[in-house]
């Protein structure tokens, strides 16, 4: 009986600590991730992206994951009303494809923010240049919420036109 309590309060635990956790796996290929109806994702920009299934390609060999169109600025984007001074971690594995011979076209970034333009604050941010093609990247972001700052924005974006983003185990956890 211990046991089984015991087991119920780390579920429970772990269940009040996570605040998202976006693996994909439950989704339809070819689904529109911008329009699920709990947990939805926003983009930045005109790229559309939709879940994409191919076995074992997905990180960690999963199978699906969510992938951009190759239009330029490809954002996705998910927003978060935080506790002030709760510490977190943002993360996501990120993988560039169609990359061709120019390796600069990989190029993206896995941001961490709140506010708008020119009122914004910058929680953390991993600016990657010519990553390797074909090949998932995981990135770990910790941060602390400031007052006034509670409302946070988390995001994996790239530029170039041509370029498809990958973007799977896109999460977020309470420490």
């Amino acid at each position: 009986m211990l046991v089984i309590v015991a087991m119920a309060f780390t579920v429970t635990s772990n269940a009040q600590n996570g605040k998202f956790n976006q693996n994909f796996e439950s989704l339809n290929a070819g689904q529109n991730v911008t329009k699920l109806q709990k947990g939805k994702f926003s983009t930045w920009g005109k790229s559309t992206w939709t879940v994409t299934e191919k076995e074992g390609e997905g990180f960690n060999n999963s199978s699906k994951f969510a992938t951009s169109g190759d239009e330029v600025g490809a954002t996705l984007v998910k927003y978060s009303n935080l506790e002030i001074g709760a510490t977190y971690v943002f993360s996501v594995a990120v993988k560039m494809t169609n990359v061709g011979q120019q390796a600069w076209k990989g190029n993206y970034v896995v941001n961490v923010s709140s506010g708008k333009k020119g009122d914004s604050h910058s929680y953390r941010k991993d600016k990657i240049e010519e990553p390797k093609a074909n090949k998932w990247k995981k990135h770990e972001l910790e941060f602390t919420v400031v007052e006034g700052r509670e409302r946070v924005s988390f995001n994996v974006y790239r530029w170039a036109k041509g370029v498809t983003l990958n973007v799977d185990n896109f999460k977020l956890v309470k420490k």
